[in-house]
């Protein structure tokens, strides 16, 4: 799809405000109004502002990127029912040496019940060699993107004293070995009662570009459930601006939050390499991160970006 913009005075540009994922570089477009531009080739990087007339547009539509789930299966629901050892979808079943009791089963009465769904996996081995029950997923990634990693917890019974564990993994191996993969959480439930489902998110940089998310747990006493298993691609906020008149003469930088990390840089030339990292530091105001600058003297590009 091509648009051709009206002719508007040279000083003029069109900003395009565009949700991307690709280069490790994301955030909006700057264009000149006389450009006619192909958006399904268009490739946005900054904010174009000037002591001259402002024009702002927002694009939508097949340009925002929806956040895909790169697990198969993580909620359990497909490919049967599964059973003892049986995870449809999952392609790394290791069980203890010795012991060993984990599988996918239906939802029954509480707290026998899943996060989502009808299914759930459960992990109730009870091995007497420091083994565990394990389960984990290669998944195919692009080294140097950032992930959101989601999944929840709960147990089905009294665990107080059991030992009970649960271990996630994320790295190159399907084992724990720290030399190559990240603790990302040690669950470690130790209650006279079942616990119910806690939600568990970190955001991780790929290393490489295949990685494999794992689960080591095991429970003399309630078993430890798991459910609503995902890993999505970290998608960039859209960058928006909006010029305040006088007597402040300022611009106004916005983004959804929550999007921690993400910085706004500012550049003479949108293709030169020195982009400075504003110090300013962004303010939280209602569901917005803002940051607020005055109106440059000459031309000034901006992006938001993530180191």
């Amino acid at each position: 799809m091509k648009i051709n913009w009206p002719k508007i005075p040279t000083e003029g540009f069109i900003a395009l405000s565009l949700a991307v994922a690709g280069g490790k570089k994301k955030g909006v477009g700057c264009i000149q109004a006389t450009d006619a531009i192909d958006l399904e080739h268009f490739t946005p990087r900054c904010l174009y502002a000037t002591a001259g007339i402002w024009m702002s547009f927002i694009v939508s539509g097949s340009m925002v990127v929806a956040q895909q789930n790169l697990i198969v299966n993580g909620g359990f629901e497909s490919g049967g029912k599964g059973g003892v050892e049986a995870f449809p979808g999952w392609d790394l079943i290791g069980p203890a040496s010795n012991h060993s009791n984990y599988g996918v089963a239906a939802a029954s009465v509480a707290p026998d019940i899943a996060a989502q769904g009808n299914l759930y996996a459960y992990f109730h081995g009870h091995p007497t060699d420091n083994s565990q029950d394990c389960l984990g997923q290669t998944v195919s990634l692009t080294a140097g993107e950032r992930y959101t990693i989601s999944y929840l917890l709960a147990t089905d019974g009294p665990t107080l004293g059991s030992g009970a564990a649960m271990y996630v993994v994320f790295g190159t191996s399907f084992g724990i070995d720290y030399s190559q993969d990240q603790l990302l959480t040690a669950y470690l439930p130790n209650s006279s009662s079942a616990l119910p489902y806690q939600k568990f998110t970190t955001t991780v940089t790929a290393r490489e570009s295949t990685e494999i998310l794992s689960f080591h747990g095991f429970s003399s006493g309630g078993a430890i459930l798991l459910d609503g298993v995902s890993i999505t691609l970290v998608v960039p906020p859209v960058l928006q601006v909006s010029r305040v008149p006088s007597p402040s003469n300022a611009l106004v930088f916005s983004w959804t939050t929550p999007t921690p990390g993400f910085q706004v840089q500012a550049n003479a030339s949108p293709l030169g390499t020195n982009w400075v990292t504003l110090t300013n530091a962004p303010v939280t105001v209602g569901i917005s991160n803002r940051v607020v600058l005055p109106v440059p003297s000459g031309n000034q590009f901006y992006r938001l970006v993530l180191p």
